[in-house]
């Protein structure tokens, strides 16, 4: 009987706030029990990191090494594809099987070889590029800035006015000093 009693007697508020709160996110909890996370202000902004890329110092000579890149492996992965054909038709010799098992071993060498090219090539461009976004951003007190490509492709950001958070141009200026 005393069993009974327990289970029917309200639990105490304190308790009850607990098991709210429990149900919550985690976020929403802290929006709930600390009243001040309510006052804060997030400015974010959102840059085409792309159109800065065309315009920064060294990014000419990046696109132009990205089409090379693109052009030469499309070339040599045509060759491939045309050699596997003919391999999976059956109508390959053993020279055309050696002439693929080459092609495959020198589009991965090369390939290798690009991502390395590009790599060297980006990173003073990307130093660039991220130390005019940052002080475009503590200029004009934005807390958070996206690469707008990345949050559309993303699917993370569902909504963002851009005309009102787009740095992009600002960021471009910043480059130009």
């Amino acid at each position: 009987m005393r069993e009974e009693q327990q289970s029917t007697r309200p639990m105490p508020k304190r308790l009850m706030l607990g098991v709210v709160a429990a149900s919550l996110p985690i976020g929403a909890v802290l929006l709930v029990t600390m009243p001040q996370a309510q006052k804060a202000s997030v400015k974010i902004g959102i840059v085409n990191v792309q159109k800065v890329l065309e315009v920064a110092p060294g990014g000419a000579g990046l696109a132009s090494l990205r089409k090379q890149v693109d052009a030469d492996l499309k070339k040599q992965a045509t060759n491939i594809q045309a050699l596997q054909q003919k391999v999976a038709s059956g109508s390959a010799t053993a020279a055309d099987r050696q002439t693929l098992a080459t092609a495959t071993q020198t589009y991965n060498a090369t390939g290798q070889r690009y991502q390395k090219q590009l790599q060297d090539r980006f990173a003073p461009v990307a130093k660039t590029v991220n130390t005019a976004v940052a002080a475009t951003a503590k200029a004009q007190g934005y807390n958070l800035v996206l690469d707008y490509a990345v949050a559309q492709q993303s699917g993370l950001v569902i909504y963002a006015e851009t005309s009102k958070m787009d740095l992009t141009q600002a960021v471009i200026k910043q480059l130009k000093k």
